[in-house]
């Protein structure tokens, strides 16, 4: 079958970018994008068939336009208005907005990461953080946005969601039915070498990840007992630092967390696991997260999760089982503490999530459904699959 795949950006190392690489290496398909840096994503891509679709609108935008916006804005032009080659079976939407491919397009299955959450469930909170030229901006552009997602998403064949929070999401926001397929990990890339006094947060550093719930918790956990003292926190992750947001919560971030920890930006794939392998356990606090592969990856490495109680985490986090789900900073400590004066709990719950992850969580489960669902798109008088 041949597939041609729409994913807007590719500039990171991120969970979206995995499941567009793995999907792209099973059926050899080429992969149409609005913009490629091919130094700050997976070098995996360079293997891939990857067009990068232009467009002269970026002349016609005001200089002091945001990046972010300029992108966005870039993007949701390029797909809504390109006709593909017809060299395709189906066509394979990813991150939004690349499902507007589907308005002279057909069939698109669309795996859907999230609805835009700058739009829909972070618009309050995004809001609250900008000036008022910049609030009519964003308000304006996501009018818009809102706008041609309604019109062209109700005429997309099939929409797979990457969790149960997504799949609410596109029905509460956008009235669509989808499918829950949760992406896979590669567990073979994750080992436990040892349980070291240092508690992890791997992530993007991004405000929405809420990098200081897990320092509050870290700051309260330590104080509870001389015996946690010497331990230490480290968070890891890709920053954007050409967005002024991103830089200066990184900055901010610096100072919030002192001396207590470090962080590591743009870690390869070999320090991201080694890191894994080494602590003591994974901390998770985003603020209402679409999935979030890091649970996945903490369990691949058998190390317990201590992650919020809500969005994706909560359907590959089964609390007491191979991590906890909390509702405060408080109680993270608490769990913290709880934790590291029972290692031998610790470990058994690592060794829980491992065998989960290898029997729920496998690339080759997530290809056979996502290629099943494709051939009968493909085939417009068969029936649903």
């Amino acid at each position: 079958m041949r597939l041609a795949i729409c994913h807007p950006f590719l500039y990171v190392k991120g969970g979206a970018e995995r499941v567009v690489l793995k999907i792209a290496k099973h059926f050899d398909a080429k992969i149409y994008c609005a913009l490629y840096e091919p130094e700050k994503t997976f070098p995996e891509f360079g293997d891939c068939d990857i067009e990068v679709l232009k467009t002269r609108f970026f002349r016609y935008m005001p200089g002091g336009v945001p990046i972010r916006v300029r992108h966005a804005v870039a993007a949701g032009r390029i797909f809504y208005h390109k006709v593909l080659p017809g060299d395709y079976d189906v066509i394979n939407a990813q991150g939004t907005p690349s499902e507007w491919i589907r308005h002279y397009n057909s069939p698109v299955v669309w795996y859907s990461h999230s609805p835009n959450r700058e739009a829909f469930d972070l618009y309050e909170a995004r809001m609250k953080g900008r000036r008022l030229h910049e609030k009519a901006l964003y308000w304006g552009c996501l009018q818009a946005y809102r706008l041609l997602e309604n019109r062209t998403v109700p005429k997309i064949e099939r929409i797979f969601a990457n969790s149960a929070n997504t799949q609410w999401r596109l029905k509460h926001y956008l009235g669509v039915e989808s499918e829950v397929l949760h992406p896979g990990v590669d567990a073979e890339n994750y080992y436990c070498a040892e349980y070291r006094e240092f508690f992890f947060y791997p992530s993007r550093i991004t405000p929405e990840k809420r990098f200081e719930y897990a320092i509050d918790a870290f700051r309260e956990f330590r104080k509870s007992s001389p015996r946690f003292r010497d331990w230490k926190l480290v968070i890891a992750g890709s920053l954007f630092a050409d967005r002024p947001e991103h830089a200066a919560y990184y900055e901010w971030l610096k100072n919030y967390l002192g001396s207590d920890g470090r962080i590591v930006v743009d870690a390869d794939q070999e320090r991201l696991s080694s890191l894994y392998a080494r602590c003591f356990a994974v901390l998770y606090s985003p603020m209402n997260e679409d999935f979030g592969i890091v649970p996945l990856e903490a369990l691949s490495s058998e190390k317990p999760v201590i992650s919020v109680n809500e969005g994706g985490p909560k359907e590959v986090v089964s609390d007491g089982e191979n991590g906890f789900l909390v509702n405060s900073p408080g109680e993270m400590a608490e769990k913290m503490a709880f934790l590291a004066e029972r290692p031998e709990l610790a470990e058994e719950m690592g060794k829980n999530g491992r065998r989960l992850v290898e029997t729920r969580f496998t690339w080759k489960a997530f290809l056979d459904r996502f290629e099943a669902v494709c051939r009968k798109v493909k085939k417009l008088d068969a029936p649903p699959a």
